[in-house]
């Protein structure tokens, strides 16, 4: 029994020693390490993330060549009052393109706006069926769109909006309810003014805003209101130098050349002149509102179409003072030749007459197409056609308002007698319903 303990406790002691024998710098014998996972093979190295478009969901877009579309693709905006914008647009130099509305109803391609591209940055004019925008950029950019101004502009990545030019404020059709119907020959009237308005020549403008329902060349046979007779001139009016004589500005249509072509009689700035645009007769459209423009500047005679020049002519005396004694619609109401009046009726409508004591340049002619403050710097008359009753058309700008019970027969009928011609013209207001808003074009 005392043999086997003993030989125990040497087996102990000998175990003891050699684990306390091992030299201080052998570590143990470490577990053996797990064989490591075989690792996953890495990723590619990230590319550059891809330029994606920041869309919106306006009804705006832009589609052309971008982003390796064709005229397939449209990249919608986002929108901001009148402004819209898509962000984020990786172009190349070959890169074009075009605004368009994209909504059904709208058909595709029906509204749309394209323009010539300036410079990063900088605002450009876009406009309806304009051409394909080509910037002739590489790189990533904003596309801007403004509608109140009919402006483009391409910014650097988040870069600030431009420039854009000053907004002129939308018209409201609302505030334009009626207008003069002048297809009525009887219609006619010749205003003496209570106050002779001069306006020196060297700068003088005259507006008139009409709507033509249709054009009668020299001597056609029509037939209205049961009877057959000749139109020999589409008369829309005149304003008179002096009383009631001579020729101040007359503006009639057709008279000899094309339907719808103008001739202007105006002794004092451009004699006797036809308008003509690229060596031919300018036609005025039927179914749609004009203000047919005249600004003298001493040196010419400029014609706009409501906001397109048509030509210039060069006036024909001096710059001097011009008086103006009087007013006519259509012809004057001749008791002694109907037949004269019938034929110069005028075939469509009237909304406002002007004159100034200004030579309005492009831009102002531009924003006076609407409604103008009767305040403004030079407007001398204003009469506005916007009655709904009533025979007397008040003067915005100044104290000759148009009068249709003192209406000045022609000279030659009666030495000129007074005569009421209320009855007619209050037959004659029509609703813009009926016609076309006129401050909404």
């Amino acid at each position: 029994m005392k043999k086997l303990f003993k030989f125990a406790l040497v087996a102990f002691a000998a175990a003891a020693v050699t684990v306390a024998c091992q030299p201080a710098n052998q570590p143990a014998t470490p577990d053996k390490p797990d064989t490591p996972d075989t690792p996953d093979t890495p990723d590619k190295p990230d590319t550059p993330d891809e330029v994606v478009p920041v869309e919106g969901t306006a009804d705006w877009a832009i589609i052309g060549t971008l982003l390796g579309s064709n005229w397939d693709k449209d990249y919608k905006s986002a929108q901001d009052g009148d402004i819209y914008v898509v962000k984020n647009v990786k172009l190349e130099a070959a890169t074009e393109f075009k605004w368009r509305d994209t909504t059904s109803e709208k058909n595709g391609w029906a509204v749309n706006r394209g323009g010539a591209f300036t410079a990063l940055g900088e605002a450009f004019d876009v406009t309806q069926d304009g051409a394909n925008i080509k910037p002739g950029l590489d790189g990533v950019y904003d596309i801007y769109l403004n509608l109140a101004v009919d402006q483009a502009a391409i910014v650097a990545k988040d870069g600030a909006q431009p420039t854009w030019k000053e907004v002129t404020p939308d018209p409201v059709a609302s505030n334009w309810d009626f207008v003069l119907d002048m297809s009525n020959y009887q219609v006619n009237a010749r205003i003496p003014f209570s106050n002779a308005l001069t306006i020196n020549t060297g700068h003088l403008t005259m507006q008139w805003k009409f709507y033509a329902n249709e054009w009668n060349n020299y001597d056609t046979n029509v037939e209205r209101n049961g009877e057959t007779y000749k139109v020999w001139a589409n008369r829309l009016g005149q304003l008179y130098d002096g009383d009631y004589g001579g020729e101040g500005i007359l503006l009639r249509f057709g008279d000899g050349h094309k339907s719808g072509s103008l001739r202007l009689n105006g002794g004092a700035i451009i004699g006797d002149a036809y308008v003509q645009a690229n060596g031919d007769d300018y036609i005025w459209e039927t179914g749609k509102w004009h203000v047919l423009s005249l600004v003298a500047d001493g040196t010419n005679v400029t014609v706009y179409d409501n906001d397109a020049q048509v030509c210039q002519i060069a006036q024909s005396s001096a710059a001097h003072d011009w008086t103006f004694g009087a007013i006519d619609l259509s012809e004057t109401m001749d008791d002694g030749d109907v037949a004269y009046c019938k034929g110069q009726a005028f075939q469509g409508y009237t909304a406002y007459i002007r004159m100034w004591d200004k030579a309005l340049s492009t831009e102002e002619v531009a924003a006076s197409l609407c409604d103008v403050d009767a305040k403004s710097e030079g407007l001398k008359g204003y009469w506005k056609f916007n009655l709904d009753e009533g025979s007397t058309v008040k003067d915005e700008a100044g104290s000759n308002d148009i009068n249709f019970k003192t209406i000045k027969a022609a000279a030659n009928s009666e030495g000129g007698k007074v005569t009421d011609n209320s009855e007619a013209i209050e037959g004659a207001w029509t609703s813009v319903e009926e016609v076309a808003p006129v401050c909404a074009e």
